[in-house]
């Protein structure tokens, strides 16, 4: 079986392919061939060493994607061969590799109408989306709430949910050209984290106050927000694109009484029942049919390719997914 793996943490150059005899099947586990699966940030942190926690090597690499049920644990009872499911994070990645063996509670049915480089983006970013905007759940409709790193993957997810729901989003981003492609494709309003950030910030709010703030950025991008932020509004971490923590100062903290929370999917994983897991995956394979949710597929690689393939990943200005398709379908850079 080919595999993508790495023999010691720090930097993805340290990637190889290897040959690896197929893993065992314990009786709770399922074997899933991978169709697609994507390079996310999340990768590369794990792999430098910078994630929670580290798998012991050497290791596959790969957080999540999409494939279909080769073989089934004698106790497995929610999946069956020849399926289409998701393979969700867990503490040992895999899915950059020809086939991957899951715990049965990590994998969930999914369409097999659905475009599979589609769905393979979806088990972080768009069960993310849907978890960080029950902060927003009962907003009226037309309520201004902000997200930084605005043209991410996530984000469009985020952006896409929030208007399903009403909401209107200020989309914060740290590039001009990032801020002029948000704008074509009809963002309700766009600024950039530099020196007229806050007129701007002003300029497009009015009057309004913000509710919710989506972070992925950390650092000055929130601090800049926060004389925007509404009383007890929720800004929520989920990702730390500048290295920096959430910039809250005290005394509008205290005083307009804010509640900063992190999140992390991994958590929501662990703690959730099988039924809430499946609930929200079956929301957002029903979003990914109907179009509501897509994702830009930028390329997509053969494992052969992944020098090449986390090269691009890496690459900045991107305007898409980066995925590797182990089959072969719908391969193309």
């Amino acid at each position: 079986m080919i595999s993508i793996q790495f023999s010691e943490y720090g930097s993805p150059a340290g990637l190889y392919l290897a040959e690896t005899p197929p893993q065992s099947l314990g009786p709770n586990q399922v074997r899933v061939a991978i169709e697609a699966a994507p390079l996310n940030p999340s990768d590369f942190l794990l792999i430098e060493g910078h994630y929670p926690f580290r798998p012991a090597l050497p290791s596959p690499a790969g957080s999540e994607g999409v494939g279909r049920v080769v073989e089934v644990g004698s106790e497995v009872t929610s999946v069956a061969l020849g399926e289409r499911v998701l393979v969700l994070p867990a503490e040992q990645p895999g899915t950059w590799q020809e086939q991957v063996v899951a715990d049965e509670r990590l994998v969930v049915r999914v369409s097999l109408d659905s475009d599979p480089h589609q769905l393979a983006t979806v088990g972080i970013n768009a069960a993310t989306a849907v978890l960080v905007l029950r902060y927003g759940r009962d907003l009226p409709e037309g309520t201004w709430i902000a997200q930084t790193a605005a043209n991410s993957g996530l984000a469009d997810f985020i952006r896409a949910l929030a208007h399903k729901q009403g909401l209107r989003v200020l989309d914060v981003v740290r590039r001009a050209d990032a801020a002029a492609a948000l704008r074509e494709t009809g963002s309700d309003a766009v600024v950039v984290s530099d020196e007229d950030y806050a007129a701007n910030v002003a300029e497009a709010l009015g009057d309004s106050k913000l509710p919710l703030v989506l972070d992925g950025v950390g650092g000055q991008a929130v601090n800049d927000l926060v004389p925007f932020m509404a009383k007890e509004a929720n800004v929520v971490s989920y990702a730390f694109l500048s290295g920096s923590p959430v910039a809250v100062p005290p005394v509008p903290h205290i005083f307009k009484n804010l509640h900063v929370h992190g999140f992390w999917l991994n958590n929501w994983l662990d703690s959730a029942t099988r039924e809430e897991i499946e609930t929200v995956y079956k929301q957002i394979d029903e979003l990914i049919a109907d179009g509501t949710l897509s994702t830009t597929i930028e390329a997509a690689y053969p494992l052969e390719e992944y020098e090449e393939a986390v090269r691009h990943a890496r690459r900045p200005g991107r305007s898409g997914k980066i995925v590797f398709s182990p089959t072969g379908v719908g391969v193309s850079r």
